[in-house]
């Protein structure tokens, strides 16, 4: 039996990256894992790898900067698999222009949107469930962006990873007395899709040296096999070397 048998875990931007290593980390664990992201023909790559892993995975395509749709997932997931136990907030996107002046307001909308927003609207839909139950995780991938903020890293990519943070904590606030427990997770430079955004790029010797999605995954599943008394409300991870 899996560490993780019989959870149900819902990871947003499944599709690839950080968000499909957790899954299918997840359901080798033994979880049922919801997947949510826009490519329906990604998700069901990522469906088939975790199933193979011995879990059972459920394919939600929906694009997350839109409300009716994060609902629309969050009622198949509950249909398919029961409440849910573990959320993984992992949606995030970034543009390539990153100063304030080159930043469209639209490209400021679009990155809240995705990176905080819809994190907000997923804990919003699951909270009051975990507080009747009296457990539930909620993880909140952001960035050591949050922590650092820059221009490297973009004006609106940094502030929607610090809104992150005030989430992180307000939710922990409401739901720590209810045995609900939200961990922010920050990590430095990943070798994902999202990091061939940055204006300069970077070889496969520096990608190499990068965090790995499998070490997110490894690090997901730590959080979500840790009894209820524990509670982790924040972990920032970054290479050794650079």
């Amino acid at each position: 039996m899996g560490a993780l048998e019989g959870k149900t875990i819902i990871v947003t931007g499944a599709s690839s990256g950080f968000g499909e290593a957790i899954a299918i980390a997840c359901a080798a664990a033994g979880a049922n894992v919801s997947l949510v992201a826009r490519r329906r023909e990604a998700l069901e790559s990522v469906a088939e790898a975790a199933r193979t892993e011995g879990g059972q995975a459920l394919v939600c395509p929906a694009d997350v900067s839109d409300d009716a749709q994060i609902q629309a997932a969050l009622d198949k997931t509950r249909s398919a698999f029961g409440p849910i136990d573990v959320l993984v907030n992992n949606a995030g996107t970034n543009v390539t222009e990153r100063s304030i002046s080159d930043t469209s307001a639209e490209q400021w909308r679009e990155l809240m949107d995705v990176n905080l927003t819809s994190a907000f609207i997923f804990t919003k839909a699951v909270l009051p469930e975990m507080k009747a139950r009296g457990d539930g995780l909620i993880v909140n991938l952001a960035s050591r962006a949050g922590m650092y903020p820059s221009l490297k890293a973009g004006v609106g990519y940094s502030a929607s990873k610090i809104g992150m943070e005030a989430l992180n904590t307000v939710t922990n606030e409401e739901g720590n007395p209810h045995g609900v427990r939200a961990c922010l997770f920050n990590p430095g430079a990943g070798n994902t899709p999202i990091i061939d955004r940055r204006p300069v790029k970077f070889s496969q010797e520096q990608k190499l040296k990068m965090i790995q999605s499998e070490d997110i995954a490894a690090t997901v599943v730590f959080l979500a096999t840790l009894p209820p008394r524990a509670h982790i409300d924040f972990l920032s991870m970054m290479p050794t070397k650079s």
